[in-house]
């Protein structure tokens, strides 16, 4: 007997929750995830094994739908079986989402195409290399001054406005699989602890870098004409301060290996680089 594949219900609510946290919340509280389902992977014993979804990015040509696709243990030697139940809803999700008249693709980290015969089948061939960088925090901090001109502070951007002002300056530096919308915003602006540390000039924000309590430093960006000025090093280092004083001792960010100046940005503030993780996309076809 086949694996089932249905779409999330109430019905499924706390079998999913208890599968992945992560997924429950973002179809129940996350309003991007309202024009699409979630599927449901039971096995022959109705017990939920999987659940698959995309996330939807934008970049400047093309639409990008990460797959996400959480397991648990009775997923363990089925994973191929998986993969291919979902495989053809994704295919359907992305010609239903895409934006008219814009390329499409199909995103996936290892654990959807770590099985190198079953991804080439489907068409997956490689996309980006990135690195999982990784820096200790010891004691004593790097000593940067804050450059003149900017004013370094936490944003707890309050209203709708400063959402939507910070989303659309983000998204010139991050697309694709890391653009974020507003809506990702506020939600995870809902969890336990986003800290983001900005940079002004007058009213202006020019640069900005985001803390987590898991230890992350990520969204970092510098407008271009702030460049080369220590801005980057700066907000680095006030994040470095945030989690020290918050009990952390080790700090981690995920970059792009094509993107040399910032891991060398990256290494001259203490970051190594030891795990590589590689992302493999399908060109999806426009439906006839």
């Amino acid at each position: 007997m086949a694996l089932q594949i249905h779409p999330y219900c109430t019905e499924f609510e706390e079998r999913v929750k208890q599968l992945s946290h992560k997924a429950w919340i973002l179809f129940k509280y996350n309003k991007d995830y309202e024009h699409q389902k979630m599927s449901c992977v039971f096995n022959e014993e109705d017990q939920l094994i999987s659940v698959g979804y995309l996330r939807h990015g934008l970049a400047d040509d093309h639409d990008v739908f990460e797959v996400e696709m959480p397991v648990n243990e009775l997923a363990a030697n089925r994973m191929n079986e998986v993969i291919e139940a979902l495989f053809p809803i994704f295919l359907n999700t992305c010609q239903q989402l895409r934006r008219p008249n814009k390329k499409a693709k199909l995103v996936a980290w290892d654990d959807f195409t770590a099985d190198q015969e079953l991804s080439e089948k489907m068409g997956f061939s490689p996309f980006q290399t990135y690195f999982l960088a990784q820096c200790p925090l010891g004691q004593s901090m790097p000593d940067i001054r804050e450059p003149d001109g900017v004013h370094v502070k936490f944003h707890p951007m309050d209203t709708r406005k400063e959402r939507i002002e910070y989303t659309e300056l983000e998204n010139q530096f991050y697309k694709g699989i890391l653009y974020r919308s507003v809506n990702m915003l506020e939600w995870m602006m809902g969890g336990p602890e986003l800290h983001t540390i900005s940079a002004f000039e007058g009213d202006e924000l020019v640069g900005s870098v985001m803390c987590w309590q898991t230890g992350a430093v990520e969204r970092l960006f510098v407008i271009p004409r702030w460049r080369n000025k220590g801005l980057g090093k700066y907000l680095i280092a006030k994040s470095f301060e945030y989690h020290l004083k918050n009990g952390r001792n080790n700090a981690e960010t995920l970059v792009n290996e094509q993107n040399k100046v910032a891991m060398k940005l990256l290494e001259s503030m203490g970051y190594h680089f030891p795990v590589r993780l590689e992302l493999k996309s399908l060109d999806i076809a426009a439906a006839n």
